[in-house]
């Protein structure tokens, strides 16, 4: 009876397991819905290449990572790092990959690497596919789910997960407003995925049935439950117990709800300077012994599945996998397996001495204990240890260990960590998976090597060497359409729209004599297709070039990206069959271009029709010459500027653009992004915004992007120039724009920048000082020709100063004028103690706050004052006259700002416009309309 039941369990087994499939097949993203990475296939060390995969470029992720320095001890790491790499999925003697360069999800050979089946999508593919039901499925940047069959990539459903297809600008890739960026969770016969990225833009998560993609719930309500936004945003692979959904949430915890209803269970945010350990949340995380654990770039963090409450483990280490009892580590300085229960348990009082750690930082003796208890329960449970600088990706099979790092993979013995097998890579290892005698290795540089018991030592590397696309005498005409667009429009870089891509001649050839990023649109299905086979030959698909089949009333891009505008179909047959009305409204303002060739005859007129329609739609200009008619747009009307910390050289924080109102909606994002510029915490000046461009003072340099569309434009190294405090009025920026120009301040000088090129046109220096100490260029501001500044000791200087026994009877001696059409300084007025963060340009004077008064002057202030006490008695007049004793009394200046006289002086009281709120923020002052407005910046 016994062995008829173990048959039939066997039967049971195998039933589930599809043909050609195995146990041991890797089918999604670290093997199953934990994440935990491990397998019970078998590999052995006897392995060696089989074929490579290379990406025709550099993949690039979705967000950039973090500047690598410490933040109160903690070195910050990439937490939104799920698309470093292309992860792989095996069944059988098959592989999937998708692709973030060029949009395309792969089924390969698992032996040979020779592609059986491609299918093209309209957005990079950034996390594993899914293999269940005999089919595979993913998500992509073009908002859509795909459910395919494995056999030959034939749909069998997909879903576009947001409501409308809406596209706008992500680090230089066009995506959907709702990318599908957590892969797709396949379990018990419900397919579970997200999509969106923005909170104020909504977020949905959906359950549908796998087999037929009918939605089983759908919940769009999450950004909506209160005023402020839920800040959940699924990004990140999604994880599942039998009753519960977890779902990385950016750089958040994940945030779990029920399987049944989509309705939330828990979200839990815990500080890191506390109960969290240290730093967590992001995207990596997997399920093990009741908990959820949240990957930092640390260390683990244990949240109990059902309520998300703490306490249960702090694991050490930034890879993990979970197998049987034991836990396989990754920390970058070795490879280490524990025993999961022992080595918890332990954890508990590392993370009370990591507390004590916390509030005894300030003294060595007890600090110097607490880290030496903290290393002491680190090393509880420990089974055992080997060096390894490895920290990119980790998984386990049934007898060994593989780990990746920097150029390396490492096969290490899972009982005793004894290194049996390694391999040089390209690139940083961020992607493992293994499958009977077979190992993926996926790094961060574009290639997807797989390694086997079985290779026959032939080495297959594809794809090739790229083709042209295009070597008939029928591309003569377009390649000498693309030189003469780009010779006259001078854009190398940024994006262009082809309207009519036809076969898609023109697009490749812009692409290749350019580093445009090209976006093509065609009516016709079938040259889409043909498009996209000719340019994935190329090597220029998708992150290139992509090409997008609708009409011309549903073109889905963003407002304001193109650069260039022009059209294969005009030039091949000389007809203006995308209409003004179309792509007007695609065109960058402040110098976007679009070429379009002149007609005859009939063509002509129309021609004059559709260029009279665009002028009046671009607000632009035209010119014609005997092939092409050409028009530039202007600057936007109404568009406003931000050319200073607070505005304008005013400081009165207002512009005067007329678009920016309620229901804003992202119109691009991306670089520089964190790893260039200076911790937030830190309070850097803000982006700088003139003329369609964008000035960003990063760590060491500054840049410039295009406003409109993110573009890059330039950079100008500046070290020493970043200046911090500036959010609350303690310092001044050190940047200041005109339409044309960026003046850039670093210690004496100030340099005026080009504003399109970057280039040095001019620079103007600090006068010397009465005193003999030199001073900074501290204070900077542009307005009507005039360039000002201040002669001032900044923090630092004053400091070092005060440490050599040297003291200054004004920190701002100076401020100075320049004339900046002839660079020749116009005046310099000598003050007493210059509050340089006070000062407001108007019209006519030049204001600010002199702290130095006069006895008789503070003394008027208080006979101005005592006025309003004689309609006091008795207690209230008394605290009133005591409190006149507290004034914080300073003088308000006014001088010529043509010729730096003094035109008035007046002691004024500004007692409660300096640390009075939570920011602390300090004295300034507003110029408007003939008034002076001083006040607490914060």
């Amino acid at each position: 009876m016994q062995q008829r039941l173990y048959a039939a369990v066997f039967a049971v087994l195998l039933c589930l397991i599809p043909p050609g499939a195995s146990a041991t097949d890797w089918t999604s993203y670290l093997n199953g819905r934990d994440r935990a990475g491990a397998t019970t296939a078998t590999v052995s060390p006897d392995l060696k290449p089989a074929w490579v995969y290379r990406t025709p470029a550099r993949p690039e992720k979705a967000w950039s990572g973090p500047r690598e320095a410490a933040i109160e001890g903690h070195k910050m790491r990439h937490r939104v790092d799920f698309d470093a790499s292309l992860q792989v999925v095996f069944r059988g003697d098959r592989a999937w990959f998708g692709s973030t360069v060029d949009n395309n999800l792969y089924c390969v050979n698992a032996d040979t690497g020779q592609p059986i089946w491609t299918f093209p999508t309209d957005g990079a593919i950034r996390l594993a596919p899914s293999l269940a039901h005999g089919n595979v499925y993913f998500g992509s940047d073009d908002g859509f789910v795909y459910c395919l069959s494995q056999a030959d990539g034939r749909v069998v459903w997909r879903m576009r997960v947001g409501p409308k297809d809406d596209r706008l600008l992500a680090r230089g890739r066009m995506i959907s407003r709702w990318p599908v960026r957590t892969g797709v969770l396949v379990d018990q016969g419900t397919a579970y995925f997200g999509a969106g990225v923005f909170p104020h833009e909504l977020i949905y998560l959906v359950a549908a049935n796998a087999e037929t993609g009918e939605i089983v719930w759908k919940n769009d309500t999450i950004s909506q439950q209160n005023a402020g936004r839920n800040d959940l945003s699924p990004q990140g692979y999604l994880l599942a117990s039998d009753t519960t959904l977890f779902v990385p949430s950016g750089r958040s915890l994940p945030v779990a709800l029920s399987r049944e209803t989509g309705e939330i269970i828990f979200q839990r945010k815990y500080s890191w300077r506390t109960d969290a350990g240290g730093v967590v949340g992001g995207t990596k995380a997997l399920l093990g012994d009741g908990q959820v654990y949240a990957g930092g770039p640390h260390h683990f963090l244990a949240m109990n599945q059902q309520n998300g409450g703490v306490g249960e483990s702090y694991i050490g280490g930034r890879q993990m996998v979970l197998s049987d009892d034991v836990a396989f580590l990754l920390d970058g300085e070795k490879v280490f397996c524990v025993d999961r229960a022992e080595h918890a348990r332990a954890s508990q009082e590392k993370q009370k001495w990591f507390l004590k750690a916390r509030n005894d930082r300030r003294d060595p003796g007890k600090l110097a204990t607490a880290q030496e208890k903290i290393k002491e329960y680190s090393g509880v449970g420990v089974l055992w240890q080997v060096p390894a600088e490895l920290d990119g990706a980790l998984i386990a099979t049934k007898d060994y260990v593989f780990a990746g790092g920097e150029g390396q993979v490492t096969m290490f013995r899972r009982k005793d960590g004894e290194t049996v097998w390694e391999e040089k890579v390209d690139g940083r290892v961020s992607g493992l998976a293994a499958t009977d005698g077979r190992v993926s290795v996926s790094t961060e540089s574009g290639y997807v090597y797989v390694f086997s018991n079985d290779a026959s030592g032939e080495l297959r590397q594809w794809p090739g060497e790229a083709s042209a696309p295009f070597e008939d005498e029928q591309q003569a005409p377009y390649r000498k359409a693309a030189e003469d667009i780009l010779a006259a429009s001078g854009h190398q870089t940024g994006f262009c729209l082809v309207v009519g891509n036809g076969d898609g001649r023109l697009a490749a050839e812009l692409a290749a004599q350019s580093e445009l990023t090209v976006l093509a649109v065609e009516r016709n299905e079938e040259n889409v297709a043909q498009a996209r086979e000719t340019l994935q030959r190329a090597g220029l698909a998708g992150s290139r070039v992509t090409v997008v089949h609708c009409t011309e009333d549903e073109i889905p891009f963003a407002n304001y990206f193109a650069n260039l505008i022009v059209s294969e179909s005009n030039i091949k047959s000389g007809s203006y069959a995308w209409g003004p009305d179309s792509v007007a409204r695609f065109l960058k303002p402040c110098g976007g271009m679009a070429f379009f060739a002149r007609g005859t005859g009939a063509s002509e007129k129309e021609g004059e029709e559709w260029t009279t329609g665009m002028l009046t739609a671009i607000n632009g200009e035209s010119r014609q010459t005997e092939r092409w008619i050409t028009l530039k747009r202007g600057q936007l009307p109404g568009a406003g500027d931000w050319s200073h910390q607070y505005g304008n050289a005013a400081n009165t924080s207002l512009s005067n653009d007329v678009h920016v109102r309620d229901g804003l909606g992202v119109l691009w994002y991306g670089d520089p992004g964190p790893s260039a510029m200076i911790n937030r915490h830190e309070a850097a000046g803000a982006p700088l915004s003139t003329n369609g461009r964008m000035f960003i003072q990063g760590t060491d340099s500054v840049m410039a992007y295009d406003a409109y569309n993110g573009n890059f434009l330039w950079e100008y190294e500046n070290p020493g120039a970043i200046r911090t405090g500036v959010f609350n009025n303690r310092e001044t920026h050190n940047l200041a724009a005109s339409q044309d120009t960026l003046y850039v301040a670093v210690e004496d000088t100030c340099r005026a920048l080009d504003g399109a090129t970057g280039r040095i046109l001019a620079e103007f220096r600090t006068p010397k000082s009465e005193d003999g100490i030199s001073r900074a260029w501290a204070y900077v501001a542009w307005d009507r020709e005039q360039l000002f500044g201040t002669s001032t000791i900044r923090q630092e200087l004053a400091a070092r100063l005060r440490r050599r026994g040297l003291t200054v009877s004004s920190q701002t001696d100076a401020i100075f004028a320049y004339d900046t059409t002839s660079n020749e300084r116009a005046w310099t007025y000598r003050g007493k103690n210059i509050l340089h963060t006070t000062i407001a340009i108007g019209p006519k004077h030049v204001y600010f706050i002199d702290s130095s008064i006069t006895p008789e002057e503070r003394q008027e202030l208080y006979r101005r004052d005592k006025g309003d006490l004689k309609k006091l008695t008795g207690e209230a007049a008394k605290r009133a006259e005591e409190e006149m004793k507290k004034y914080d009394v300073r003088l308000a200046v006014a001088i010529d700002r043509r010729t730096g006289e003094k035109v008035w002086e007046k002691p004024v009281n500004v007692t409660d416009t300096t640390n009075v709120s939570a920011g602390g923020g300090s004295l300034t002052v507003m110029y408007s309309d003939g008034h002076l407005v001083l006040c607490g910046a914060n």
